[in-house]
Protein backbone atom coordinates (compact mmCIF):
# COMPACT_ATOMS: atom_id res chain seq x y z
CA UNK A 1 0.00 0.00 0.00
CA UNK A 2 1.13 3.54 -0.81
CA UNK A 3 -0.45 6.25 1.31
CA UNK A 4 -0.28 9.98 0.61
CA UNK A 5 -1.27 12.52 3.27
CA UNK A 6 -2.07 16.04 2.03
CA UNK A 7 -2.13 18.88 4.54
CA UNK A 8 -2.88 22.31 3.06
CA UNK A 9 -1.20 24.45 5.71
CA UNK A 10 1.37 26.85 4.30
CA UNK A 11 4.49 26.90 6.45
CA UNK A 12 6.79 29.84 7.08
CA UNK A 13 8.52 31.39 10.11
CA UNK A 14 5.31 33.02 11.34
CA UNK A 15 3.12 29.91 11.07
CA UNK A 16 0.94 29.05 14.03
CA UNK A 17 1.75 25.42 14.75
CA UNK A 18 -1.07 23.60 16.50
CA UNK A 19 -2.90 20.28 16.43
CA UNK A 20 -4.03 20.76 12.84
CA UNK A 21 -0.39 20.80 11.79
CA UNK A 22 1.01 18.29 14.26
CA UNK A 23 -1.61 15.57 13.84
CA UNK A 24 -1.13 14.81 10.11
CA UNK A 25 2.64 15.03 10.51
CA UNK A 26 2.71 12.58 13.42
CA UNK A 27 0.20 10.24 11.77
CA UNK A 28 2.21 10.12 8.54
CA UNK A 29 5.50 9.67 10.41
CA UNK A 30 4.22 6.65 12.31
CA UNK A 31 2.38 5.22 9.31
CA UNK A 32 5.65 5.25 7.38
CA UNK A 33 6.96 2.60 9.77
CA UNK A 34 4.41 0.16 8.30
CA UNK A 35 3.63 1.24 4.73
CA UNK A 36 5.06 3.46 1.99
CA UNK A 37 3.93 6.94 3.13
CA UNK A 38 4.34 10.45 1.73
CA UNK A 39 3.40 13.72 3.42
CA UNK A 40 2.50 16.61 1.08
CA UNK A 41 2.44 20.24 2.22
CA UNK A 42 3.23 23.75 0.99
CA UNK A 43 5.71 26.61 1.40
CA UNK A 44 7.43 29.27 -0.71
CA UNK A 45 9.76 26.85 -2.52
CA UNK A 46 9.82 23.28 -3.79
CA UNK A 47 11.48 20.76 -1.52
CA UNK A 48 11.67 17.00 -1.48
CA UNK A 49 13.35 15.00 1.27
CA UNK A 50 13.00 12.03 3.59
CA UNK A 51 12.92 11.81 7.40
CA UNK A 52 13.57 8.24 8.48
CA UNK A 53 11.00 6.30 6.41
CA UNK A 54 8.63 9.21 5.72
CA UNK A 55 8.85 10.90 2.32
CA UNK A 56 8.06 14.63 2.41
CA UNK A 57 7.07 16.67 -0.63
CA UNK A 58 6.75 20.44 -0.24
CA UNK A 59 5.18 22.33 -3.15
CA UNK A 60 5.69 26.03 -3.89
CA UNK A 61 2.83 28.50 -3.47
CA UNK A 62 2.85 31.97 -5.00
CA UNK A 63 -0.62 32.96 -3.84
CA UNK A 64 -2.63 32.38 -0.66
CA UNK A 65 -6.36 32.73 -1.32
CA UNK A 66 -7.47 35.88 0.50
CA UNK A 67 -4.17 35.72 2.39
CA UNK A 68 -5.24 32.59 4.30
CA UNK A 69 -2.28 30.30 5.12
CA UNK A 70 -4.60 27.33 5.34
CA UNK A 71 -5.87 27.89 1.78
CA UNK A 72 -2.93 27.98 -0.66
CA UNK A 73 -3.44 28.06 -4.42
CA UNK A 74 -1.54 25.16 -5.98
CA UNK A 75 -1.96 22.52 -8.68
CA UNK A 76 1.49 20.94 -8.98
CA UNK A 77 0.96 18.87 -5.82
CA UNK A 78 -1.65 16.79 -7.66
CA UNK A 79 1.18 14.83 -9.29
CA UNK A 80 1.91 13.29 -5.88
CA UNK A 81 -1.40 11.44 -6.06
CA UNK A 82 -0.56 9.43 -9.17
CA UNK A 83 1.33 6.60 -7.48
CA UNK A 84 -0.89 6.46 -4.37
CA UNK A 85 -3.32 3.71 -3.41
CA UNK A 86 -4.81 5.76 -0.57
CA UNK A 87 -5.03 9.55 -0.26
CA UNK A 88 -5.76 11.00 3.16
CA UNK A 89 -6.64 14.70 3.08
CA UNK A 90 -6.37 16.86 6.18
CA UNK A 91 -8.87 19.75 6.45
CA UNK A 92 -12.22 19.76 4.67
CA UNK A 93 -12.75 23.38 3.69
CA UNK A 94 -9.80 24.29 1.44
CA UNK A 95 -9.31 24.42 -2.31
CA UNK A 96 -6.31 22.08 -2.05
CA UNK A 97 -8.50 19.55 -0.24
CA UNK A 98 -11.31 19.72 -2.78
CA UNK A 99 -8.99 19.46 -5.78
CA UNK A 100 -7.08 16.60 -4.15
CA UNK A 101 -10.29 14.72 -3.40
CA UNK A 102 -11.73 15.12 -6.90
CA UNK A 103 -8.47 14.21 -8.64
CA UNK A 104 -7.98 11.16 -6.42
CA UNK A 105 -11.52 9.96 -7.03
CA UNK A 106 -11.23 10.37 -10.80
CA UNK A 107 -7.95 8.43 -10.71
CA UNK A 108 -9.62 5.57 -8.82
CA UNK A 109 -7.89 6.19 -5.50
CA UNK A 110 -9.48 5.64 -2.10
CA UNK A 111 -9.87 9.04 -0.46
CA UNK A 112 -10.30 9.88 3.24
CA UNK A 113 -10.50 13.14 5.14
CA UNK A 114 -9.85 14.42 8.66
CA UNK A 115 -10.92 17.90 9.69
CA UNK A 116 -9.40 20.29 12.25
CA UNK A 117 -11.83 23.20 12.11
CA UNK A 118 -11.46 26.41 10.16
CA UNK A 119 -10.71 26.59 6.48
CA UNK A 120 -10.77 28.90 3.49
CA UNK A 121 -13.30 31.25 1.99
CA UNK A 122 -12.93 29.80 -1.51
CA UNK A 123 -13.79 26.11 -1.86
CA UNK A 124 -15.41 23.86 -4.46
CA UNK A 125 -17.51 21.63 -2.19
CA UNK A 126 -20.35 24.16 -2.06
CA UNK A 127 -20.83 23.86 -5.83
CA UNK A 128 -19.58 20.37 -6.66
CA UNK A 129 -20.36 16.97 -5.04
CA UNK A 130 -16.90 16.68 -3.48
CA UNK A 131 -18.09 14.99 -0.28
CA UNK A 132 -19.50 12.04 -2.24
CA UNK A 133 -15.96 11.21 -3.34
CA UNK A 134 -14.66 10.53 0.17
CA UNK A 135 -14.80 6.92 1.39
CA UNK A 136 -14.82 8.00 5.04
CA UNK A 137 -14.31 11.00 7.25
CA UNK A 138 -12.05 10.09 10.17
CA UNK A 139 -12.42 12.12 13.37
CA UNK A 140 -10.21 11.85 16.45
CA UNK A 141 -12.78 13.03 19.00
CA UNK A 142 -16.55 12.70 19.44
CA UNK A 143 -16.69 16.48 19.73
CA UNK A 144 -15.07 16.77 16.30
CA UNK A 145 -17.71 14.54 14.72
CA UNK A 146 -20.31 17.25 15.29
CA UNK A 147 -18.42 19.70 13.06
CA UNK A 148 -18.23 17.37 10.08
CA UNK A 149 -20.76 18.24 7.32
CA UNK A 150 -23.95 16.11 7.56
CA UNK A 151 -23.21 14.33 4.29
CA UNK A 152 -19.86 13.17 5.69
CA UNK A 153 -21.21 12.36 9.15
CA UNK A 154 -23.10 9.46 7.58
CA UNK A 155 -19.77 7.82 6.75
CA UNK A 156 -17.69 9.14 9.64
CA UNK A 157 -15.59 6.94 11.93
CA UNK A 158 -13.88 7.75 15.22
CA UNK A 159 -10.24 6.95 15.96
CA UNK A 160 -9.12 8.57 19.22
CA UNK A 161 -5.48 9.47 19.82
CA UNK A 162 -2.56 9.45 19.22
CA UNK A 163 0.52 9.94 21.32
CA UNK A 164 4.14 8.86 20.98
CA UNK A 165 4.40 6.62 24.05
CA UNK A 166 8.00 5.73 23.19
CA UNK A 167 9.05 9.38 23.54
CA UNK A 168 6.59 10.53 26.19
CA UNK A 169 7.13 8.19 29.11
CA UNK A 170 8.16 8.40 32.77
CA UNK A 171 11.79 8.45 33.84
CA UNK A 172 12.40 7.24 37.39
CA UNK A 173 15.66 9.19 37.61
CA UNK A 174 13.68 12.44 37.78
CA UNK A 175 11.75 13.25 40.91
CA UNK A 176 8.62 15.37 41.08
CA UNK A 177 9.03 19.08 41.75
CA UNK A 178 6.57 21.52 43.28
CA UNK A 179 5.68 22.71 39.81
CA UNK A 180 2.46 23.33 37.91
CA UNK A 181 2.87 23.22 34.14
CA UNK A 182 1.19 24.68 31.07
CA UNK A 183 2.35 23.70 27.58
CA UNK A 184 0.89 25.26 24.44
CA UNK A 185 0.65 28.34 22.28
CA UNK A 186 0.20 31.66 24.04
CA UNK A 187 -3.13 32.70 22.57
CA UNK A 188 -6.27 34.09 24.27
CA UNK A 189 -8.47 31.01 23.71
CA UNK A 190 -5.96 28.94 25.69
CA UNK A 191 -7.30 30.51 28.90
CA UNK A 192 -3.89 30.93 30.52
CA UNK A 193 -5.19 33.99 32.36
CA UNK A 194 -7.55 31.70 34.30
CA UNK A 195 -4.64 29.44 35.21
CA UNK A 196 -2.66 32.38 36.60
CA UNK A 197 -5.74 33.44 38.57
CA UNK A 198 -5.99 29.89 39.91
CA UNK A 199 -2.33 29.90 40.90
CA UNK A 200 -2.87 33.11 42.84
CA UNK A 201 -5.92 31.60 44.59
CA UNK A 202 -3.99 28.40 45.38
CA UNK A 203 -1.55 30.56 47.34
CA UNK A 204 1.15 27.91 47.76
CA UNK A 205 4.46 29.78 48.07
CA UNK A 206 6.50 26.59 47.66
CA UNK A 207 5.01 25.98 44.19
CA UNK A 208 6.05 27.44 40.84
CA UNK A 209 3.91 27.84 37.69
CA UNK A 210 5.77 27.26 34.42
CA UNK A 211 4.17 28.44 31.17
CA UNK A 212 5.89 26.84 28.17
CA UNK A 213 5.00 28.03 24.68
CA UNK A 214 5.61 30.47 21.87
CA UNK A 215 3.94 33.86 21.88
CA UNK A 216 1.42 34.34 19.07
CA UNK A 217 -0.44 37.27 20.59
CA UNK A 218 1.71 40.00 22.15
CA UNK A 219 -1.21 41.85 23.74
CA UNK A 220 -2.35 38.70 25.54
CA UNK A 221 1.20 37.91 26.61
CA UNK A 222 1.58 41.38 28.13
CA UNK A 223 -1.72 40.83 29.95
CA UNK A 224 -0.44 37.53 31.35
CA UNK A 225 2.78 39.11 32.59
CA UNK A 226 0.77 41.76 34.41
CA UNK A 227 -1.43 39.08 36.00
CA UNK A 228 1.65 37.12 37.08
CA UNK A 229 3.37 40.05 38.78
CA UNK A 230 4.38 39.11 42.31
CA UNK A 231 3.81 35.39 41.69
CA UNK A 232 6.32 32.60 41.09
CA UNK A 233 5.51 32.31 37.39
CA UNK A 234 8.11 31.55 34.72
CA UNK A 235 7.56 31.90 30.96
CA UNK A 236 9.63 29.66 28.65
CA UNK A 237 9.37 30.31 24.92
CA UNK A 238 12.08 28.20 23.29
CA UNK A 239 11.98 24.82 25.01
CA UNK A 240 13.47 22.02 22.92
CA UNK A 241 12.17 18.44 22.99
CA UNK A 242 14.48 17.39 25.82
CA UNK A 243 13.48 20.29 28.05
CA UNK A 244 9.79 19.72 27.31
CA UNK A 245 10.10 16.08 28.34
CA UNK A 246 11.88 17.12 31.51
CA UNK A 247 9.12 19.61 32.35
CA UNK A 248 6.40 16.97 31.87
CA UNK A 249 8.24 14.35 33.90
CA UNK A 250 9.04 16.63 36.83
CA UNK A 251 5.74 18.55 37.03
CA UNK A 252 3.25 17.73 39.74
CA UNK A 253 0.34 18.50 37.41
CA UNK A 254 -0.20 19.86 33.89
CA UNK A 255 -3.10 22.21 33.18
CA UNK A 256 -4.77 22.97 29.83
CA UNK A 257 -7.35 25.72 30.63
CA UNK A 258 -8.72 26.44 27.11
CA UNK A 259 -12.02 28.29 26.70
CA UNK A 260 -14.70 28.91 24.11
CA UNK A 261 -15.00 32.60 25.02
CA UNK A 262 -11.69 34.31 25.83
CA UNK A 263 -10.96 37.24 28.11
CA UNK A 264 -11.60 39.67 25.24
CA UNK A 265 -15.07 38.26 24.54
CA UNK A 266 -14.03 36.45 21.35
CA UNK A 267 -15.77 33.11 20.75
CA UNK A 268 -14.03 30.02 19.37
CA UNK A 269 -16.34 27.10 18.48
CA UNK A 270 -13.44 24.64 18.42
CA UNK A 271 -10.83 25.62 21.04
CA UNK A 272 -9.52 22.04 21.32
CA UNK A 273 -10.30 19.02 19.15
CA UNK A 274 -8.10 16.89 21.40
CA UNK A 275 -5.32 18.62 23.35
CA UNK A 276 -1.92 17.02 22.69
CA UNK A 277 -0.65 18.47 25.98
CA UNK A 278 -3.04 16.28 27.95
CA UNK A 279 -1.88 13.10 26.23
CA UNK A 280 1.80 13.97 26.50
CA UNK A 281 1.58 14.73 30.21
CA UNK A 282 -0.39 11.61 31.10
CA UNK A 283 2.00 9.49 29.03
CA UNK A 284 4.80 10.84 31.23
CA UNK A 285 2.85 9.82 34.32
CA UNK A 286 1.81 13.35 35.26
CA UNK A 287 -1.86 13.99 36.12
CA UNK A 288 -3.74 16.71 34.25
CA UNK A 289 -6.47 19.30 34.68
CA UNK A 290 -8.52 20.60 31.77
CA UNK A 291 -11.68 22.60 31.30
CA UNK A 292 -14.94 21.38 29.80
CA UNK A 293 -14.24 23.25 26.55
CA UNK A 294 -14.09 21.37 23.25
CA UNK A 295 -13.07 17.72 23.23
CA UNK A 296 -10.60 17.76 26.12
CA UNK A 297 -12.84 15.91 28.56
CA UNK A 298 -12.74 12.88 26.23
CA UNK A 299 -9.01 12.47 26.86
CA UNK A 300 -9.02 12.48 30.67
CA UNK A 301 -10.32 9.80 32.99
CA UNK A 302 -11.94 12.30 35.34
CA UNK A 303 -11.04 11.56 38.96
CA UNK A 304 -8.41 8.93 38.04
CA UNK A 305 -5.90 10.70 35.80
CA UNK A 306 -6.90 14.25 36.67
CA UNK A 307 -9.91 16.54 36.68
CA UNK A 308 -12.26 18.23 34.23
CA UNK A 309 -13.46 21.62 35.51
CA UNK A 310 -15.71 24.35 34.20
CA UNK A 311 -14.10 26.86 31.86
CA UNK A 312 -13.44 30.57 32.50
CA UNK A 313 -13.01 29.88 36.22
CA UNK A 314 -9.81 30.38 38.15
CA UNK A 315 -11.66 29.16 41.24
CA UNK A 316 -12.53 25.82 39.61
CA UNK A 317 -8.95 25.26 38.47
CA UNK A 318 -7.62 26.23 41.91
CA UNK A 319 -9.89 23.67 43.60
CA UNK A 320 -8.63 20.90 41.30
CA UNK A 321 -5.03 21.98 41.84
CA UNK A 322 -5.56 21.91 45.59
CA UNK A 323 -6.84 18.33 45.33
CA UNK A 324 -3.79 17.13 43.41
CA UNK A 325 -1.04 18.96 45.29
CA UNK A 326 -2.34 17.66 48.63
CA UNK A 327 -2.50 13.99 47.72
CA UNK A 328 -0.51 11.55 49.83
CA UNK A 329 2.44 9.82 48.09
CA UNK A 330 0.44 6.61 47.64
CA UNK A 331 -2.61 8.45 46.31
CA UNK A 332 -0.48 10.39 43.85
CA UNK A 333 1.26 7.19 42.72
CA UNK A 334 -2.18 5.73 41.92
CA UNK A 335 -2.89 8.71 39.65
CA UNK A 336 0.43 8.18 37.90
CA UNK A 337 -0.32 4.51 37.25
CA UNK A 338 -3.79 5.36 35.96
CA UNK A 339 -2.31 7.94 33.58
CA UNK A 340 -0.11 5.38 31.86
CA UNK A 341 -2.87 2.77 31.67
CA UNK A 342 -5.34 5.32 30.24
CA UNK A 343 -2.94 6.48 27.53
CA UNK A 344 -1.75 3.07 26.28
CA UNK A 345 -4.66 2.49 23.82
CA UNK A 346 -4.11 5.98 22.33
CA UNK A 347 -0.54 5.30 21.18
CA UNK A 348 0.34 6.18 17.59
CA UNK A 349 1.15 2.52 16.93
CA UNK A 350 -2.48 1.62 17.72
CA UNK A 351 -3.89 4.66 15.92
CA UNK A 352 -2.00 3.81 12.73
CA UNK A 353 -3.25 0.21 12.74
CA UNK A 354 -6.82 1.46 13.07
CA UNK A 355 -6.32 3.80 10.11
CA UNK A 356 -4.80 1.06 7.98
CA UNK A 357 -7.71 -1.24 8.82
CA UNK A 358 -10.16 1.39 7.57
CA UNK A 359 -8.13 2.03 4.43
CA UNK A 360 -8.13 -1.70 3.63
CA UNK A 361 -11.78 -2.33 4.50
CA UNK A 362 -13.07 0.13 1.89
CA UNK A 363 -11.54 -1.33 -1.26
Amino acid sequence: MKAVHITPTYFDNSSVIGGGERYPTELATWMAKDVDTTLVSFSDKRNSYQENKLKIEIYPVKHLIHGNKINPLSFKYLSSILAADVVHIHHIYTLVSDLGCLASFLLGKRVFVTDYGGGGSLVLNQKLPVFKCYKNAIAYSKFGLDFIPPELQKKAVLIKGGIDTDKFCPDATFGKENKILYVGRILPHKGINDLIDAFRILNSPDYKLKIVGRVYNQEFYNHLKNLAEGLSVEFIHNADDNQLLHEYRTARVTVLPSVHTDCYGNYSPIPELMGFTLLESQACGTPVICTDAGAMHEFIDDGRTGFVVKQNSGEAIAEALNNLVNLSPSQYAAYQTSCREWIAPLSWANVVQQHLAIYKSTK
